[in-house]
Protein backbone atom coordinates (compact mmCIF):
# COMPACT_ATOMS: atom_id res chain seq x y z
CA UNK A 1 0.00 0.00 0.00
CA UNK A 2 2.22 2.96 -1.00
CA UNK A 3 1.55 6.11 0.87
CA UNK A 4 -0.81 4.05 3.57
CA UNK A 5 -1.26 6.73 6.12
CA UNK A 6 -1.92 5.45 9.64
CA UNK A 7 -5.31 6.42 11.12
CA UNK A 8 -6.23 6.13 14.81
CA UNK A 9 -9.62 4.14 15.56
CA UNK A 10 -12.23 7.11 15.53
CA UNK A 11 -14.28 5.43 18.19
CA UNK A 12 -10.95 5.56 20.33
CA UNK A 13 -10.74 9.17 20.04
CA UNK A 14 -12.18 10.56 23.13
CA UNK A 15 -11.67 8.65 25.50
CA UNK A 16 -13.67 8.02 28.86
CA UNK A 17 -13.16 7.82 32.61
CA UNK A 18 -14.53 4.44 34.26
CA UNK A 19 -12.84 4.83 36.95
CA UNK A 20 -14.54 2.67 39.47
CA UNK A 21 -15.47 0.02 37.04
CA UNK A 22 -14.57 -3.56 37.48
CA UNK A 23 -13.74 -5.17 33.84
CA UNK A 24 -15.06 -8.57 33.52
CA UNK A 25 -12.01 -10.83 32.41
CA UNK A 26 -8.89 -9.37 33.93
CA UNK A 27 -7.53 -10.18 37.45
CA UNK A 28 -6.20 -6.80 38.41
CA UNK A 29 -5.66 -7.62 42.40
CA UNK A 30 -1.55 -7.41 42.28
CA UNK A 31 1.05 -5.95 39.79
CA UNK A 32 0.56 -9.35 37.78
CA UNK A 33 -2.84 -11.00 35.87
CA UNK A 34 -2.76 -14.45 35.18
CA UNK A 35 -4.01 -13.94 31.34
CA UNK A 36 -0.71 -12.01 29.47
CA UNK A 37 -1.98 -10.70 26.81
CA UNK A 38 -0.52 -10.37 22.96
CA UNK A 39 1.49 -7.47 21.65
CA UNK A 40 -1.35 -7.00 19.55
CA UNK A 41 -4.09 -6.83 22.26
CA UNK A 42 -1.94 -4.69 23.98
CA UNK A 43 -1.65 -1.94 20.83
CA UNK A 44 -5.21 -2.92 20.14
CA UNK A 45 -6.08 -1.49 24.30
CA UNK A 46 -3.86 1.66 23.98
CA UNK A 47 -6.55 2.46 20.90
CA UNK A 48 -3.84 1.71 17.93
CA UNK A 49 -4.79 -0.40 14.52
CA UNK A 50 -1.66 -2.33 13.67
CA UNK A 51 -0.22 -1.15 10.89
CA UNK A 52 3.76 -2.44 10.99
CA UNK A 53 4.26 -5.77 10.06
CA UNK A 54 4.64 -8.58 12.68
CA UNK A 55 7.20 -9.91 11.15
CA UNK A 56 10.06 -10.07 14.27
CA UNK A 57 10.90 -13.29 16.36
CA UNK A 58 12.33 -12.43 19.98
CA UNK A 59 15.98 -13.20 18.44
CA UNK A 60 15.52 -10.74 16.24
CA UNK A 61 14.40 -8.24 18.12
CA UNK A 62 17.35 -9.26 20.20
CA UNK A 63 19.74 -8.62 17.15
CA UNK A 64 18.06 -5.65 16.03
CA UNK A 65 18.16 -4.16 19.66
CA UNK A 66 22.28 -5.05 20.43
CA UNK A 67 23.33 -3.75 17.04
CA UNK A 68 21.01 -0.40 18.51
CA UNK A 69 23.26 -0.97 21.46
CA UNK A 70 26.62 -2.05 19.14
CA UNK A 71 28.94 -3.17 21.92
CA UNK A 72 31.84 -3.19 19.18
CA UNK A 73 30.94 0.81 17.59
CA UNK A 74 30.44 1.52 20.95
CA UNK A 75 33.90 0.26 22.31
CA UNK A 76 35.74 2.01 19.27
CA UNK A 77 33.85 5.39 19.13
CA UNK A 78 32.52 6.29 22.81
CA UNK A 79 35.44 4.04 25.39
CA UNK A 80 38.07 6.37 23.73
CA UNK A 81 35.91 9.21 25.08
CA UNK A 82 35.56 7.51 28.20
CA UNK A 83 38.96 7.34 28.75
CA UNK A 84 39.59 10.88 27.56
CA UNK A 85 37.45 12.27 30.41
CA UNK A 86 37.97 9.49 33.19
CA UNK A 87 41.37 7.80 32.12
CA UNK A 88 41.47 4.44 33.86
CA UNK A 89 39.08 5.71 35.82
CA UNK A 90 36.53 4.70 32.73
CA UNK A 91 37.07 1.10 33.98
CA UNK A 92 35.36 2.14 37.62
CA UNK A 93 32.65 4.28 35.54
CA UNK A 94 31.99 1.22 33.12
CA UNK A 95 30.71 -0.96 36.24
CA UNK A 96 29.01 2.06 37.73
CA UNK A 97 26.84 2.46 34.43
CA UNK A 98 26.38 -1.07 33.91
CA UNK A 99 24.32 -0.96 37.50
CA UNK A 100 22.58 2.23 36.37
CA UNK A 101 21.97 0.76 33.15
CA UNK A 102 20.66 -2.94 34.34
CA UNK A 103 17.98 -1.25 36.86
CA UNK A 104 17.06 1.62 33.78
CA UNK A 105 16.45 -2.09 32.02
CA UNK A 106 14.21 -3.53 34.49
CA UNK A 107 12.52 -0.53 34.29
CA UNK A 108 11.99 -0.51 30.42
CA UNK A 109 11.48 -4.18 30.21
CA UNK A 110 8.15 -4.17 32.52
CA UNK A 111 6.84 -0.65 31.21
CA UNK A 112 7.63 -1.42 27.94
CA UNK A 113 5.76 -4.95 27.80
CA UNK A 114 2.97 -2.88 29.47
CA UNK A 115 2.78 -0.10 26.43
CA UNK A 116 4.15 -1.91 23.54
CA UNK A 117 3.96 1.12 20.73
CA UNK A 118 6.59 2.13 18.79
CA UNK A 119 6.75 5.34 20.51
CA UNK A 120 8.65 3.19 23.46
CA UNK A 121 9.65 5.69 26.16
CA UNK A 122 8.06 8.67 25.12
CA UNK A 123 4.79 6.81 24.68
CA UNK A 124 5.20 5.28 28.17
CA UNK A 125 6.24 8.33 29.86
CA UNK A 126 3.13 9.70 28.01
CA UNK A 127 0.80 7.01 29.48
CA UNK A 128 2.21 7.25 32.81
CA UNK A 129 3.37 10.40 34.11
CA UNK A 130 1.16 12.42 31.71
CA UNK A 131 1.21 13.94 27.97
CA UNK A 132 3.60 16.77 28.74
CA UNK A 133 6.32 14.64 30.06
CA UNK A 134 5.46 12.58 27.24
CA UNK A 135 6.25 15.25 24.55
CA UNK A 136 9.32 16.24 27.03
CA UNK A 137 9.96 12.81 26.04
CA UNK A 138 9.55 12.76 22.27
CA UNK A 139 11.51 15.65 22.22
CA UNK A 140 14.44 14.27 23.84
CA UNK A 141 14.30 11.40 21.88
CA UNK A 142 14.17 13.52 18.55
CA UNK A 143 17.47 14.97 19.45
CA UNK A 144 18.80 11.87 20.58
CA UNK A 145 17.51 10.57 16.78
CA UNK A 146 19.30 13.91 15.19
CA UNK A 147 22.76 13.20 17.24
CA UNK A 148 23.02 10.03 17.77
CA UNK A 149 23.44 8.10 14.53
CA UNK A 150 25.92 11.07 13.28
CA UNK A 151 27.86 10.67 16.20
CA UNK A 152 28.16 6.93 15.71
CA UNK A 153 29.17 7.67 12.01
CA UNK A 154 31.58 10.15 13.26
CA UNK A 155 33.52 7.66 15.01
CA UNK A 156 33.99 6.04 11.25
CA UNK A 157 37.03 8.72 10.63
CA UNK A 158 39.77 7.53 13.11
CA UNK A 159 39.29 4.11 12.12
CA UNK A 160 38.80 4.73 8.12
CA UNK A 161 41.88 7.29 8.24
CA UNK A 162 44.32 3.87 9.38
CA UNK A 163 43.46 2.62 6.50
CA UNK A 164 43.06 5.35 4.05
CA UNK A 165 45.40 8.46 5.20
CA UNK A 166 44.30 12.24 4.55
CA UNK A 167 40.26 11.32 4.53
CA UNK A 168 37.79 13.42 5.11
CA UNK A 169 36.23 12.09 9.02
CA UNK A 170 33.22 14.34 8.32
CA UNK A 171 32.86 13.53 4.36
CA UNK A 172 33.04 9.44 5.21
CA UNK A 173 30.49 9.62 7.75
CA UNK A 174 28.36 11.86 5.59
CA UNK A 175 28.31 9.29 2.74
CA UNK A 176 27.72 6.47 5.39
CA UNK A 177 24.55 7.88 6.47
CA UNK A 178 23.60 8.64 2.87
CA UNK A 179 23.97 4.42 2.36
CA UNK A 180 22.12 3.93 5.54
CA UNK A 181 19.21 5.91 4.78
CA UNK A 182 18.66 4.43 1.78
CA UNK A 183 18.66 0.54 3.19
CA UNK A 184 16.68 1.75 6.10
CA UNK A 185 13.74 2.51 4.18
CA UNK A 186 13.73 -1.23 2.64
CA UNK A 187 11.10 -3.85 4.99
CA UNK A 188 12.20 -4.95 8.65
CA UNK A 189 12.85 -8.11 7.66
CA UNK A 190 15.98 -7.41 4.89
CA UNK A 191 16.96 -5.25 7.60
CA UNK A 192 16.77 -7.65 10.20
CA UNK A 193 18.42 -10.31 8.08
CA UNK A 194 21.03 -8.30 7.30
CA UNK A 195 21.46 -6.78 10.67
CA UNK A 196 22.10 -10.92 11.64
CA UNK A 197 25.46 -10.97 9.32
CA UNK A 198 26.99 -7.66 10.36
CA UNK A 199 26.29 -8.44 14.39
CA UNK A 200 28.18 -12.24 13.80
CA UNK A 201 31.23 -10.13 12.50
CA UNK A 202 31.09 -7.45 14.86
CA UNK A 203 31.17 -10.37 18.25
CA UNK A 204 34.32 -11.84 16.01
CA UNK A 205 35.51 -8.69 16.46
CA UNK A 206 35.17 -7.86 19.80
CA UNK A 207 36.71 -11.63 20.45
CA UNK A 208 39.53 -10.75 19.13
CA UNK A 209 40.23 -7.78 21.25
CA UNK A 210 39.25 -9.52 24.18
CA UNK A 211 41.89 -12.17 23.30
CA UNK A 212 44.49 -8.84 22.27
CA UNK A 213 44.76 -8.18 25.74
CA UNK A 214 44.62 -11.33 27.64
CA UNK A 215 47.48 -12.78 26.05
CA UNK A 216 49.51 -10.11 27.43
CA UNK A 217 48.56 -8.25 30.41
CA UNK A 218 50.64 -5.37 31.27
CA UNK A 219 49.20 -3.44 33.70
CA UNK A 220 48.65 -3.82 37.53
CA UNK A 221 45.03 -3.82 39.28
CA UNK A 222 46.28 -0.74 41.02
CA UNK A 223 44.78 1.62 37.62
CA UNK A 224 41.18 0.49 38.91
CA UNK A 225 41.92 1.24 42.73
CA UNK A 226 43.45 4.28 41.86
CA UNK A 227 43.29 5.38 38.43
CA UNK A 228 44.86 8.18 36.12
CA UNK A 229 44.78 9.94 33.46
CA UNK A 230 46.58 11.42 30.47
CA UNK A 231 48.18 14.92 31.55
CA UNK A 232 50.56 17.47 30.23
CA UNK A 233 53.31 16.26 28.14
CA UNK A 234 52.08 12.61 28.32
CA UNK A 235 52.60 11.97 32.07
CA UNK A 236 50.04 10.26 34.39
CA UNK A 237 47.93 11.96 36.62
CA UNK A 238 45.60 11.05 39.77
CA UNK A 239 41.80 11.18 38.52
CA UNK A 240 39.46 12.22 41.23
CA UNK A 241 35.83 11.26 42.47
CA UNK A 242 34.14 13.29 40.40
CA UNK A 243 36.09 12.74 37.00
CA UNK A 244 34.78 8.85 37.40
CA UNK A 245 31.31 10.22 37.83
CA UNK A 246 31.14 12.54 34.72
CA UNK A 247 32.52 9.31 32.85
CA UNK A 248 29.31 7.56 34.32
CA UNK A 249 26.99 9.34 31.51
CA UNK A 250 28.90 8.82 28.44
CA UNK A 251 29.26 5.43 30.00
CA UNK A 252 26.06 4.99 29.80
CA UNK A 253 25.83 6.07 26.01
CA UNK A 254 27.79 3.58 25.67
CA UNK A 255 25.12 0.49 26.61
CA UNK A 256 22.27 2.98 25.18
CA UNK A 257 19.98 1.60 22.62
CA UNK A 258 18.25 -1.97 24.81
CA UNK A 259 15.18 0.62 24.93
CA UNK A 260 14.93 -0.03 20.81
CA UNK A 261 13.32 -3.38 21.36
CA UNK A 262 10.06 -1.61 22.24
CA UNK A 263 10.28 0.43 19.84
CA UNK A 264 10.09 -2.74 17.49
CA UNK A 265 7.34 -3.50 19.89
CA UNK A 266 4.72 -3.28 17.25
CA UNK A 267 6.26 -6.03 14.81
CA UNK A 268 7.18 -8.48 17.28
CA UNK A 269 5.18 -11.52 17.29
CA UNK A 270 3.78 -13.17 19.97
CA UNK A 271 2.72 -12.42 23.63
CA UNK A 272 4.13 -8.61 24.97
CA UNK A 273 6.20 -10.30 27.43
CA UNK A 274 8.52 -11.13 24.48
CA UNK A 275 9.07 -7.51 24.24
CA UNK A 276 10.70 -7.02 27.97
CA UNK A 277 12.54 -10.77 27.18
CA UNK A 278 14.22 -9.43 24.19
CA UNK A 279 14.95 -6.06 25.91
CA UNK A 280 16.84 -7.86 29.22
CA UNK A 281 18.39 -10.62 26.81
CA UNK A 282 20.16 -7.19 24.31
CA UNK A 283 20.98 -5.28 27.65
CA UNK A 284 22.70 -8.49 29.16
CA UNK A 285 24.42 -9.33 25.80
CA UNK A 286 26.13 -6.25 25.35
CA UNK A 287 26.99 -5.59 28.23
CA UNK A 288 29.24 -8.70 28.62
CA UNK A 289 30.37 -8.03 25.26
CA UNK A 290 31.29 -4.52 25.86
CA UNK A 291 32.69 -4.95 29.74
CA UNK A 292 34.91 -8.33 28.92
CA UNK A 293 37.13 -6.88 25.98
CA UNK A 294 37.03 -3.23 27.14
CA UNK A 295 38.62 -4.32 30.26
CA UNK A 296 41.43 -6.56 28.50
CA UNK A 297 42.36 -3.80 26.83
CA UNK A 298 43.13 -1.65 29.18
CA UNK A 299 45.03 -4.17 31.66
CA UNK A 300 47.00 -5.54 28.32
CA UNK A 301 47.90 -1.97 27.32
CA UNK A 302 51.71 -2.13 27.14
CA UNK A 303 52.16 1.71 27.33
CA UNK A 304 49.66 3.19 29.70
CA UNK A 305 50.78 7.31 28.74
CA UNK A 306 50.58 6.37 25.25
CA UNK A 307 47.32 4.12 25.28
CA UNK A 308 45.17 6.60 26.90
CA UNK A 309 46.20 9.38 24.72
CA UNK A 310 45.62 7.44 21.80
CA UNK A 311 42.52 8.25 19.26
CA UNK A 312 42.30 4.45 18.48
CA UNK A 313 43.50 2.34 21.88
CA UNK A 314 41.76 -0.55 21.45
CA UNK A 315 43.32 -1.24 18.51
CA UNK A 316 46.39 0.06 19.09
CA UNK A 317 46.91 -2.69 21.62
CA UNK A 318 45.89 -5.28 18.50
CA UNK A 319 48.76 -3.72 16.97
CA UNK A 320 51.41 -4.41 19.92
CA UNK A 321 50.38 -7.62 21.41
CA UNK A 322 49.38 -9.55 17.73
CA UNK A 323 50.54 -7.39 14.56
CA UNK A 324 49.44 -4.85 12.25
CA UNK A 325 47.84 -7.92 9.89
CA UNK A 326 45.30 -8.65 12.64
CA UNK A 327 44.69 -4.76 13.51
CA UNK A 328 43.67 -3.96 10.05
CA UNK A 329 40.84 -7.01 9.93
CA UNK A 330 39.82 -5.61 13.12
CA UNK A 331 39.51 -2.12 11.75
CA UNK A 332 37.44 -3.57 8.67
CA UNK A 333 35.40 -5.17 11.56
CA UNK A 334 34.98 -2.14 13.12
CA UNK A 335 33.50 -0.52 9.65
CA UNK A 336 30.92 -3.18 9.31
CA UNK A 337 29.82 -2.64 12.83
CA UNK A 338 29.69 0.99 12.59
CA UNK A 339 27.65 0.59 9.84
CA UNK A 340 25.39 -2.02 11.56
CA UNK A 341 24.89 0.69 14.68
CA UNK A 342 24.02 3.84 12.45
CA UNK A 343 21.80 0.99 10.52
CA UNK A 344 20.20 0.51 13.81
CA UNK A 345 19.36 3.69 15.65
CA UNK A 346 18.15 4.83 12.28
CA UNK A 347 15.91 2.44 12.05
CA UNK A 348 14.71 2.87 15.83
CA UNK A 349 14.29 6.36 15.38
CA UNK A 350 12.63 5.93 12.06
CA UNK A 351 10.13 4.27 13.83
CA UNK A 352 9.74 6.88 16.78
CA UNK A 353 9.05 9.56 14.48
CA UNK A 354 6.46 7.76 12.80
CA UNK A 355 4.75 7.05 15.85
CA UNK A 356 4.97 10.99 17.01
CA UNK A 357 3.17 11.38 13.61
CA UNK A 358 0.05 9.03 14.59
CA UNK A 359 0.08 10.58 17.62
CA UNK A 360 -0.39 14.22 16.04
CA UNK A 361 2.09 15.50 17.80
CA UNK A 362 3.08 17.89 15.12
CA UNK A 363 0.65 20.33 12.07
CA UNK A 364 -1.21 17.74 10.69
CA UNK A 365 0.63 17.95 7.18
CA UNK A 366 3.85 17.03 9.02
CA UNK A 367 2.16 14.44 11.00
CA UNK A 368 0.35 13.00 8.01
CA UNK A 369 3.87 12.92 6.34
CA UNK A 370 5.72 11.36 9.01
CA UNK A 371 3.25 8.43 9.83
CA UNK A 372 3.23 6.86 6.24
CA UNK A 373 4.37 3.89 5.43
CA UNK A 374 5.45 2.09 2.43
CA UNK A 375 4.39 -0.97 0.66
CA UNK A 376 7.15 -2.82 2.42
CA UNK A 377 5.60 -1.91 5.68
CA UNK A 378 8.37 0.73 6.42
CA UNK A 379 7.89 4.86 7.73
CA UNK A 380 9.89 5.65 5.10
CA UNK A 381 9.50 9.18 5.40
CA UNK A 382 10.70 9.32 8.80
CA UNK A 383 13.59 7.33 8.12
CA UNK A 384 14.85 9.58 5.40
CA UNK A 385 14.29 12.60 7.96
CA UNK A 386 16.30 10.79 10.42
CA UNK A 387 18.82 10.16 8.08
CA UNK A 388 18.88 13.57 6.26
CA UNK A 389 19.59 15.59 9.59
CA UNK A 390 22.05 13.47 11.01
CA UNK A 391 24.02 13.37 7.55
CA UNK A 392 23.84 17.08 7.62
CA UNK A 393 25.18 16.92 11.13
CA UNK A 394 28.30 14.93 10.00
CA UNK A 395 29.38 17.64 8.27
CA UNK A 396 29.28 20.27 11.45
CA UNK A 397 30.18 18.31 14.66
CA UNK A 398 33.49 16.51 15.99
CA UNK A 399 32.85 13.47 18.15
CA UNK A 400 33.57 14.15 21.47
CA UNK A 401 31.13 17.14 21.37
CA UNK A 402 28.25 14.83 20.01
CA UNK A 403 28.78 12.08 22.75
CA UNK A 404 28.72 14.30 25.49
CA UNK A 405 25.86 16.52 24.75
CA UNK A 406 24.27 12.96 23.93
CA UNK A 407 24.75 11.16 26.84
CA UNK A 408 22.76 13.93 28.71
CA UNK A 409 19.51 13.76 26.91
CA UNK A 410 19.93 10.11 27.14
CA UNK A 411 19.98 10.34 30.94
CA UNK A 412 16.85 13.01 31.28
CA UNK A 413 15.09 10.40 29.67
CA UNK A 414 16.42 7.32 32.25
CA UNK A 415 15.03 9.48 34.54
CA UNK A 416 11.77 9.93 33.35
CA UNK A 417 11.50 6.27 32.76
CA UNK A 418 12.44 5.49 36.21
CA UNK A 419 10.15 7.61 37.74
CA UNK A 420 7.49 6.07 35.54
CA UNK A 421 8.05 2.88 36.65
CA UNK A 422 7.99 4.07 40.46
CA UNK A 423 4.41 5.80 39.66
CA UNK A 424 3.18 2.91 37.61
CA UNK A 425 3.50 0.65 41.00
CA UNK A 426 2.47 2.81 42.93
CA UNK A 427 -0.54 4.85 41.78
CA UNK A 428 -3.91 3.43 42.35
CA UNK A 429 -5.02 3.63 38.54
CA UNK A 430 -1.74 2.16 37.03
CA UNK A 431 -1.37 -0.72 39.08
CA UNK A 432 -4.18 -2.35 37.36
CA UNK A 433 -2.50 -3.11 34.25
CA UNK A 434 -1.22 -6.47 33.03
CA UNK A 435 2.29 -6.57 33.38
CA UNK A 436 3.16 -9.26 30.85
CA UNK A 437 6.79 -8.86 32.23
CA UNK A 438 7.66 -8.08 35.72
CA UNK A 439 11.13 -6.68 37.18
CA UNK A 440 12.79 -8.42 39.35
CA UNK A 441 14.61 -5.97 41.25
CA UNK A 442 11.69 -3.47 42.93
CA UNK A 443 11.82 -1.38 44.43
CA UNK A 444 15.12 -1.08 43.83
CA UNK A 445 15.78 -1.16 40.31
CA UNK A 446 13.91 2.48 39.53
CA UNK A 447 15.48 4.12 42.62
CA UNK A 448 18.98 2.96 41.87
CA UNK A 449 18.31 4.18 38.18
CA UNK A 450 16.99 7.66 39.45
CA UNK A 451 20.05 7.97 41.78
CA UNK A 452 22.25 7.18 39.77
CA UNK A 453 21.29 9.68 36.63
CA UNK A 454 20.62 12.05 39.22
CA UNK A 455 24.63 12.41 40.18
CA UNK A 456 25.68 11.51 36.25
CA UNK A 457 23.97 14.75 35.77
CA UNK A 458 25.38 16.93 38.37
CA UNK A 459 28.75 16.52 36.75
CA UNK A 460 28.11 17.04 33.27
CA UNK A 461 29.37 20.35 31.37
CA UNK A 462 26.84 23.14 32.24
CA UNK A 463 27.00 24.22 28.39
CA UNK A 464 25.46 20.68 27.75
CA UNK A 465 23.05 20.60 30.70
CA UNK A 466 21.76 24.52 29.61
CA UNK A 467 21.12 23.14 26.04
CA UNK A 468 19.42 20.14 27.35
CA UNK A 469 17.37 22.09 30.16
CA UNK A 470 16.42 24.67 26.87
CA UNK A 471 15.26 21.89 24.68
CA UNK A 472 13.02 20.65 27.71
CA UNK A 473 11.38 24.32 28.34
CA UNK A 474 11.12 24.91 24.65
CA UNK A 475 8.97 21.05 24.80
CA UNK A 476 7.15 22.52 27.47
CA UNK A 477 5.93 25.63 25.73
CA UNK A 478 5.39 23.96 22.19
CA UNK A 479 3.25 21.90 24.78
CA UNK A 480 1.63 24.76 26.19
CA UNK A 481 0.81 27.07 23.01
CA UNK A 482 0.20 24.26 20.55
CA UNK A 483 -1.18 20.90 21.65
CA UNK A 484 -2.99 21.65 24.66
CA UNK A 485 -5.34 24.28 22.51
CA UNK A 486 -5.64 21.11 20.65
CA UNK A 487 -6.61 18.61 22.65
CA UNK A 488 -9.24 17.54 20.77
CA UNK A 489 -7.61 16.61 17.60
CA UNK A 490 -3.74 16.18 18.53
CA UNK A 491 -1.61 14.38 21.07
CA UNK A 492 -4.67 12.47 22.47
CA UNK A 493 -4.08 9.12 22.10
CA UNK A 494 -2.80 8.28 25.68
CA UNK A 495 -5.89 6.14 26.93
CA UNK A 496 -6.58 5.80 30.68
CA UNK A 497 -6.11 2.73 32.84
CA UNK A 498 -9.43 1.42 32.66
CA UNK A 499 -10.17 2.29 29.37
CA UNK A 500 -6.85 0.08 28.09
CA UNK A 501 -8.60 -2.70 30.57
CA UNK A 502 -12.08 -2.52 28.87
CA UNK A 503 -10.47 -2.76 25.70
CA UNK A 504 -8.70 -5.99 26.66
CA UNK A 505 -11.38 -7.49 28.19
CA UNK A 506 -12.84 -7.28 24.90
CA UNK A 507 -10.19 -9.70 23.52
CA UNK A 508 -11.39 -8.80 19.54
CA UNK A 509 -8.47 -7.72 17.96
Amino acid sequence: MPGHQYVMREADRELTDQNGTSTPGLTTAGPMTAWTPSGEEELHAAGYEQSLRRSLSVPDVVALSVSDITPMASLLVIAPAVLAIAGTGGLLAYIIGCVIAVCVASCMAELGSMHPVAGGLYSIVGRVLGRPFGFVGLVDYIGQAVFLPAAIALGIGAYLSSLIPGINVNLAAALMMVAVTAIGCFGISFNARLIFVFLGIEMTVLTIIAIAGLIDLHQPLSILTHPRISGHGGLLASVGAGTVIAGVATTLFSFNGYDSAINFSEETQGSARNVGIALMWAAGIAMVAELVPFFLAVFGAPNLSRFLASATPLTDVIQTNLNGTVKDIVIAGALVAIFNAVLAITLQFGRILFASGRDRAWPTPISNALSRVNDRGAPWVSTLIVGTLATVLCFFSGLVTVVTFTSVLIIVLYALIAAAAIVSRLSARQRKLPRPFQMALWPAAPVIALAGVGVALSQQKASDLFITGAIVLGALLYYTLYLRPRAKTHWNTFSDPETELARLAERDV
